[in-house]
């Protein structure tokens, strides 16, 4: 059962993220992150209730609380805006394998460097097929000669999402921002979680990042919360995208590591990129290159 839950975790965050990214290029990033938060902090707090984990919160250490705390602020409040941001310049078929492979690289480096952890060749190997698909998926190829063209309507030698044009430099910063800010994040996390059990780190972690980016919208920018939230339909998104992405996706997660173990929940997790592919095209109606197909395989393969 907990290979299952690490392949329906990983089918879970490809489901939201095509939900995200069709609202994205409509919607203000930073509405849209903070709607789906909320959602999934109130199907968390519910979790919480229910597995009686309330209490771990009087016993933990003050330290403990403000790390976890910290590691949200990090990883939600300034991470999910600039992922969804990324996603809706970029396109869920680059955005999507390229943050993740570089989150992992960027957490297992520090995972090294700051929490020594042991080192092996195969975290360097990895690290290089991840760069290397990384750079195929992202870095576009010079223009092609007209021979070299297919006619296939399934793989393509070209396409760009229509905003790749106009924001170039801001989707490839946001693609470095988003996975350097999680795996910030996360290390921290893993620093300062203490004896907190997953959920009740999890239903203190996403409170907080939703209670500050819908605090700063309110202030700042009341206009695009209201705008996010004038559409039913646009709500009913949202909505789905928390529970099953951010609260769905990340508890499965957690069943899978406590079942499966760390190994096979990571390996078959870090399958996601994959799903995004038919999901992407069928839905989002992208258009998939050989390039992107070649970056993520090897991507998924690091």
């Amino acid at each position: 059962m907990g290979e299952a839950a690490a392949l329906a975790s990983a089918l879970s965050w490809a489901t939201a993220g095509v939900a995200v990214t069709s609202l994205s290029t409509r919607l203000p990033a930073a509405a849209l992150s903070a709607l789906q938060m909320v959602v999934a902090s109130a199907a968390l707090l519910v979790m919480l209730m229910v597995s009686n984990s309330a209490a771990e919160f009087s016993e933990a250490e003050t330290l403990t609380l403000l790390g976890v705390a910290g590691s949200a602020v990090v990883g939600l409040t300034l991470a999910d805006p600039t992922y969804v941001r990324a996603l809706s310049i970029m396109g869920m078929q680059r955005t999507y394998p390229v943050t993740v492979g570089l989150f992992i690289v960027l957490t297992a480096a520090a995972g090294v460097l700051i929490l020594d952890e042991k080192f092996t060749v195969g975290l360097l190997a990895g690290g290089v097929l991840i760069g290397l698909g990384c750079y195929l998926i992202v870095v576009p190829r010079g223009k092609q000669h007209p021979a070299e063209e297919t006619s296939s309507p399934l793989v393509a030698p070209a396409a760009e999402p229509p905003q790749l044009h106009e924001h170039r430099f801001e989707g490839y910063v946001m693609l470095g921002l988003a996975p350097l800010l999680w795996a910030t994040a996360t290390v921290w996390l893993a620093s300062a979680r203490g004896e907190l059990s997953p959920i009740a780190a999890s239903a203190l972690r996403m409170p907080v990042g939703a209670g500050l980016l819908m605090l700063f919208l309110l202030i700042v920018r009341p206009h695009a919360l209201q705008r996010a939230a004038a559409n039913r339909r646009d709500l009913v998104m949202i909505a789905g995208a928390g529970l099953v992405g951010m609260a769905g996706g990340s508890l499965l997660y957690v069943y899978a590591l406590m079942e499966a173990g760390a190994a096979r929940a990571a390996v078959l997790s870090a399958s996601s990129p994959l799903f995004v592919i038919p999901l992407s095209m069928l839905f989002l109606n992208e258009i998939l290159t050989r390039r992107i197909l070649m970056g993520t395989a090897i991507s998924v393969t690091g």
